[in-house]
């Protein structure tokens, strides 16, 4: 059994006067950045060491190779200063880091004297971990078959890391580098397993932010090669002389009042400062970015942009901070009297905080906002739409589940409790969906999910209470826990982390169906989506755009096929596209003959724009497999197991319940 045993790092810093090392078991590399892939093998080295009853050594080397071997590479940039590289190294259990100064003398050694001299001589390696393909020496003749040479003589063995993880590595330190360039913070800080980390001196600076009422510290970093993140506003923790803060960090020019010709670096820390900062070192963390450097067109639109940008950084800190364990996530347009009559419904605690995310709302919906003091309120400078709006506030949001609740939903008392009991007892469930009844006629079940959603053999979704456009009385025949295809965005609680790296709602669809088309998502990386009828909430429906409107009916369609030309299988939706065509053309005549004209060409109209994606698809189809590799735990998922074809049951065979189709 293997026993970690943590040890102090030893750091040599040069190749002469090295210890006698005990069984030495070596790997050799620049190591920047320290990120996940890196500490997986830097454990294998540790336990190698430790079950030959040896010390685990690493070679590095400073400056870093390339800045020597290109030195006018004018865009290198490293994860990691020297410093920085020593902490984090001391943190993974590793024995010795020998740091070599590198050199063009040191590039030009013969391979055969490079093994002799410092890997046998200097080092007394026992057993040496390389990279697939690692070469050294001059011209980078040293390879694995000259090692394998030394390894026939006895002098040491050698292990080489297979080339799938060495092109992880490569990968991601890649992915860590472009994610830092473009303000992808949240994903570096995920790859490298840590947060990304900003080491200097706090220097003084123009002031002119503690003028707008911002006064900030502003961070000197004398290494000129370390990489900084994309200029923006973002959340960042900090420490500084003892103390830890969080704050609004900002790295750019400041293009509105200075444009300055270098990037500055300086953090707005919240709370109090009891003292003079200046000439101490700081260490800055970002978390979050919120926006890009922009420029403005006054001082008071910067300084109210400001405002904005330390409201949506509190909301963070608020959340990542918080013991809560699931969000409500409400998003508001022109809401202010849904407002009044269904957010009093809400009843945050510890365990359960509220978020209304305004949509740029220009109505009284923020200031009818002001008198809710348990609720937190975000307020976005343009209206993002539904999906990509959702999106945005999910993305600020902290705890493992989210709850995105309409504007017009009533929620009853403590209807979250038995459905975060189904996330907390099963990681396979990605989203659960309530009981949504209707406030108008509350016996019956809502349009928009009822007892939940499924899909038919073709795509065509519809609900376990609601078909089509008939909707059934709640008489407790829809009260088991069950397995369902799609939850409502009406009322749908998911995990967070999940609805992130699916990459959530599709923008594309401005309204209805793009929580299907979420679910659809994970149910092919294998996920379930789950009924609870312990839980109720009442929905108004028909805010955004009426059900009777030939809009909604355009949308539903068009929509529609985006979702399967995204997700159902290619063989099967070969197939598919030339019936639904057939059988959408007669749903469209339907209305002709109701005289609902606009219908019928709102109807076509869906027809075709679905069906003009079937060539550009690929690439998001790629990007939802990509998806399901990552996040795969399971065979793909359908709660519905009936070949029924929606519209012929219905029409033809008069099947108007779902209860019918079983």
């Amino acid at each position: 059994m293997y026993l970690k045993i943590r040890h102090n790092l030893e750091v040599h810093r040069g190749l002469d006067q090295l210890p006698s090392f005990r069984h030495a078991v070596l790997t050799i590399g620049a190591f920047d950045g320290v990120h996940h892939g890196h500490r997986t093998i830097i454990k294998r080295l540790v336990e190698k060491a430790q079950a030959a009853g040896g010390e685990s050594v690493i070679l590095t080397f400073d400056p870093h190779p390339r800045q020597v071997v290109f030195p006018n590479d004018k865009e290198m940039r490293l994860l990691n200063t020297l410093d920085e590289k020593i902490n984090l190294l001391s943190e993974t259990g590793l024995d010795h880091l020998i740091i070599a100064p590198f050199t063009v003398a040191f590039s030009q050694i013969n391979p055969y004297s490079y093994v002799d001299d410092i890997l046998v001589d200097k080092i007394n390696v026992q057993h040496l971990i390389i990279g697939y393909d690692h070469k050294f020496g001059q011209n980078r003749a040293g390879n694995i078959d000259l090692l394998k040479i030394y390894e026939g003589k006895g002098a040491f063995t050698v292990e080489e890391i297979s080339e799938q993880d060495v092109d992880d590595l490569k990968v991601s330190s890649t992915q860590i580098r472009n994610c830092l360039k473009d303000g992808q913070i949240s994903t570096a800080n995920k790859l490298l397993g840590k947060n990304y980390s900003l080491n200097g001196i706090v220097a003084k600076g123009s002031q002119i932010a503690g003028k707008l009422g911002y006064p900030t510290a502003n961070c000197y970093i004398k290494e000129k090669f370390k990489l900084i993140p994309a200029n923006g506003t973002y959340a960042a923790r900090a420490t500084c002389d003892g103390v830890d803060y969080v704050g609004m960090l900002y790295i750019g020019k400041s293009p509105t009042l200075q444009d300055l010709d270098d990037v500055i670096i300086e953090m707005n820390l919240f709370g109090e400062v009891k003292e003079s900062l200046y000439d101490k070192e700081i260490t800055i963390y970002p978390e979050k970015q919120y926006r890009g450097d922009k420029k403005f067109e006054s001082i008071d639109e910067l300084r109210f942009n400001i405002g904005m940008d330390k409201k949506m950084v509190e909301h963070h800190f608020l959340q990542s901070d918080s013991r809560a364990k699931v969000t409500s996530a409400i998003l508001n347009y022109n809401g202010v009297d849904h407002l009044k009559n269904y957010l009093p419904s809400h009843e945050p605690d510890n365990n359960h905080a509220v978020t209304v995310f305004d949509n740029a709302s220009t109505d009284d919906s923020v200031v009818a906002l002001k008198d809710y003091k348990n609720i937190t309120v975000i307020s976005f400078d343009e209206n993002a739409g539904f999906a990509l709006g959702y999106n945005q506030a999910i993305d600020t949001i902290g705890t493992k589940y989210v709850a995105l609740v309409n504007s017009d939903v009533l929620v009853t008392k403590d209807w979250l409790k038995p459905i975060i009991a189904i996330l907390d007892d099963d990681e396979s469930v990605a989203a659960v969906q309530p009981k949504i009844l209707s406030v108008s006629a509350p016996d019956q079940f809502e349009y928009a999910g009822a007892a939940g959603g499924m899909m038919d053999s073709i795509g065509y979704p519809y609900c376990r209470g609601r078909i089509l456009d008939t909707v059934e009385k709640d008489l407790g025949q829809y009260d088991d826990a069950t397995e369902i295809d799609w939850a409502s965005g009406a009322a749908m609680v998911a995990r967070t982390s999940l609805f992130k790296s699916a990459e959530g709602l599709d923008p594309n669809f401005f309204a209805h169906m793009e929580e299907i088309d979420l679910c659809w998502r994970w149910r092919r990386a294998g996920y379930k989506i789950m009924y609870e009828p312990k839980s109720t909430v009442y929905h108004l429906g028909g805010g955004t755009i009426s059900y009777d409107s030939p809009r909604k009916v355009y949308l539903n369609l068009r929509n529609n096929y985006w979702m399967i030309l995204k997700n159902m299988p290619f063989g099967k939706l070969l197939c598919t596209i030339p019936f639904r065509i057939a059988i959408d053309m007669s749903y469209a005549m339907l209305f002709l003959l109701k005289g609902k004209v606009s219908h019928m060409f709102a109807a076509i109209k869906g027809i075709f724009s679905g069906c003009s994606k079937v060539f550009s698809m690929s690439q998001e189809r790629k990007s939802i497999s990509f998806f399901i590799n990552r996040n795969n735990v399971g065979a793909a998922r359908s709660a519905s197991k009936s070949s029924t074809i929606l519209p012929i049951s219905y029409f033809v065979m008069n099947k108007k319940k779902y209860t019918d189709f079983l």
